[in-house]
């Protein structure tokens, strides 16, 4: 509450005149002693009464009144007011509730570029978070659902991204448990020595890693569904709108198409982008030319070895080692598959005519 605003208030209800001072450092310290107070109680001086309001380096600000002018009831009254009030006031005026403001005042900006489908918009000068816009920041997307959503605290999150970062990121809260964390890419890489041209693989690499710790922190720390994307670093001065889009629908696609996962990564996600922007009714012809194989997405044990023979680039031995099954019932399986459907998925193009049918029975079932 503002505090001319809640001054008035007051006033029109005790019927007297009431006044803001700020008090010296000498009377702030010798009237309201932090450590004998807890500020619950108002003070006389000089034919006053003072009510504590908040403490700013050191000055006390008061609310004052005529002490003959005020029962004691009214007294007590004003007490309870204000001690219920005073931590929101103190609260407002605290470095880190100016940081959160600073924080959302971009986001209210990213948010209304996003609305205006403006996605490569430069930073205003009047938002404050563009001093600390530099090229080469990673993006990350952070996002929470669920029945019972928890109360995660602003800076509560930012103290435990700093600590695993091992320096300052910034966070700017978008809509509600969704959150945006820009951080330079030494963070992430641990090394800022550019003497050899890292290729674009050892980035993702690095990304994908970092992001995997930082989805166990964050899950093990409360309880919800979260979901986190990561974008290769850029320059946010006039990409951040775009940023936000793209690791949005990345979030979507990986929920949509990897419904076991939590880590969301574009570079990951690329055939998935493509067969979701096919309209409907192009997708559905495309599933009656290459016929009815619904048998192989609805049962688990089919899907899943071929979601991981895929994964592994259709590598038999690697496939078999990571599902912990022997190489025999693996090609057991496939010639199953190749029995049922006529598709040999150790044949490259039926491999991509199967994995193209995947993608687009997951699209249509969601639909």
């Amino acid at each position: 509450m503002e505090m001319e605003t809640l001054r008035l208030k007051l006033q029109q209800i005790v019927g007297i005149p009431l006044t803001i001072k700020e008090l010296s450092k000498m009377d702030s310290s010798s009237f309201f002693n932090y450590k004998n107070s807890t500020l619950m109680d108002s003070v006389v001086n000089e034919g006053e009464v003072w009510f504590p309001l908040y403490s700013r380096e050191g000055r006390m600000s008061v609310l004052a009144g005529e002490l003959n002018a005020l029962s004691l009831e009214e007294v007590q009254f004003m007490e309870l007011i204000l001690s219920n009030v005073r931590v929101q006031m103190q609260q407002s005026l605290s470095p880190q509730a100016e940081e959160e403001r600073v924080a959302r005042n971009l986001s209210s900006w990213i948010q209304s570029e996003l609305e205006s489908g403006r996605l490569e918009s430069y930073i205003p000068d009047n938002i404050s978070l563009k001093k600390r816009m530099v090229s080469g920041m990673v993006p990350l997307l952070l996002t929470c659902e669920g029945i019972h959503l928890p109360d995660i605290p602003y800076f509560q999150l930012k103290r435990l991204l700093v600590s695993y970062f091992d320096g300052d990121v910034i966070l700017i809260p978008l809509k509600d448990h969704e959150w945006l964390i820009l951080a330079h890419k030494e963070l992430l890489s641990g090394s800022t020595d550019d003497k050899d041209e890292e290729l674009e693989e050892t980035e993702e690499e690095i990304l994908s890693a970092f992001s995997l710790g930082l989805y166990e922190l964050i899950a093990s720390e409360w309880v919800g569904v979260f979901h986190l994307s990561v974008a290769p670093s850029l320059d946010p001065m006039n990409t951040l709108p775009g940023a936000v889009a793209m690791l949005r629908e990345t979030i979507v696609l990986g929920k949509t198409f990897h419904i076991t996962e939590h880590i969301h990564l574009p570079w990951d996600l690329v055939l998935e982008r493509l067969v979701s922007s096919i309209p409907d009714n192009q997708g559905g012809r495309f599933l009656e030319q290459v016929g009815d194989h619904s048998v192989l997405f609805t049962d688990p044990e089919t899907l899943s070895t071929l979601e991981t023979f895929f994964q592994l680039d259709c590598n038999v031995s690697e496939t078999a080692k990571r599902m912990y099954i022997h190489r025999n019932t693996l090609l057991y399986r496939l010639d199953k598959i190749k029995n049922e459907t006529g598709l040999d998925v150790r044949s490259f193009g039926d491999a991509v005519l199967v994995k193209l049918t995947m993608l687009l029975y997951k699209v249509t079932k969601r639909k």
